[in-house]
């Protein structure tokens, strides 16, 4: 017996329960908050949402009821698996304390308003969402780490480490430690769980082409942040993606976003990079493509359980969309509470089929 079946079989069952695009459609006809928590009310997260309501009212039960799920998500899965099938799930949810660290920290840094930082914070990880809120509220850098180490916050060390030469890192480049810091856990310090699954392998790699992607491009929209700090292009990339290092590197030779994203014909990743240079001689935002990549990988990683049934696919592929539901059961939340139309909300869903 795989140690994935029990938790498996309890997730596939729990995937035909989640909102289908429909549903959420109609959630963002209702008029106000009330009405909305009503619908929820009618859903599969009735009982999480009565508890939410006795307590909080308003927006702040949404909230209270995502947090809950969120804390019933890591609870389950670690009561689901065991052994090294628990060692190669719980490396999602590492992953995800990941990413919203580096959400605070790029935005701490960038002096994104704090709001803004909170909604691009996915209620996926370990670290409970009130912490993460607290850390993007840092008046500023310093600020951060220090509550960082109050909580004990997972790359906080590295940053210590490095705290004498921080005020000479560019965001970027304080950006690049820490991705490194996360893979070389993954792919090294857990290559014996990693291997187990070219699924959990996939995950990861394309994960770090992406952040490959992004770097080269803005090396090639901004070279001066090479030059002027005399910096070693070779140590701008990440190991362990799908693309080679060297073809990173070469790609950063061509002058023209266009022509680097046609440099990457042949991959995985030319068609959605083709569909963001077309946003992005508009914007001229490099945004485009993080957000057409990012789209990209969560649809992939949403069909893992179709082509891995008794894998960690199942986990992996329950586990994005069930934080993709999250987010569109907050954004609907927040759209009509700013008074948005049902159809400017319903355009900026990202409904997982």
């Amino acid at each position: 017996m795989s140690t994935f079946d029990y938790g498996n079989t309890r997730l596939r069952a729990r995937l035909s329960r989640l909102l289908t695009k429909e549903m959420l459609e109609e959630m963002t006809r209702t008029d106000n908050i009330d009405g909305f928590l009503s619908s929820l009310i009618k859903s599969p997260y009735k009982i999480s949402i009565e508890k939410a309501l006795t307590v909080s009212s308003g927006i702040q039960s949404v909230e209270t009821f995502l947090e809950t799920e969120t804390e019933n998500l890591f609870r389950d899965f670690g009561s689901f698996y065991e052994d090294s099938a628990w060692e190669q799930v719980r490396l999602l949810f590492a992953f995800h304390d990941f990413l919203n660290i580096h959400t605070i920290v790029r935005g701490v840094l960038g002096n994104v308003p704090k709001r803004e930082i909170q909604d691009l914070l996915t209620r996926s990880g370990k670290i409970p969402f009130r912490i993460l809120r607290d850390l993007s509220m840092s008046p500023g850098f310093s600020a951060l780490i220090s509550k960082m180490v109050a909580f004990h916050i997972p790359y906080t060390d590295v940053l210590l480490k490095n705290q004498t030469i921080l005020p000479s890192l560019q965001g970027a480049q304080i950006e690049l430690l820490l991705e490194k810091v996360f893979y070389d856990e993954v792919f090294k310090e857990n290559s014996l769980y990693l291997n187990q699954s070219s699924f959990l392998k996939e995950y990861f790699s394309m994960h770090v082409d992406q952040d490959n992607i992004v770097c080269a491009l803005r090396i090639i929209k901004n070279p001066e942040m090479i030059s002027s700090k005399n910096i070693d292009i070779k140590e701008c990339f990440i190991e362990y993606g799908t693309i080679s290092k060297s073809m990173f590197i070469s790609v950063t030779a061509e002058k023209d976003i266009g022509k680097a994203v046609n440099r990457f014909s042949g991959t995985p990743y030319y068609n959605c990079l083709q569909e963001g240079l077309q946003e992005y001689q508009q914007t001229g935002l490099l945004t485009e493509f993080e957000e057409r990549l990012r789209k990209m990988l969560l649809k992939r990683a949403s069909q893992y359980p179709f082509e891995d049934p008794i894998g960690v696919g199942v986990p992996i592929g329950y586990f994005v969309r069930k934080t993709n539901e999250m987010q569109n059961i907050w954004w609907i939340a927040k759209g009509i509470q700013l008074g948005f139309d049902s159809v400017d909300i319903i355009e900026h869903l990202e409904v997982l089929v």
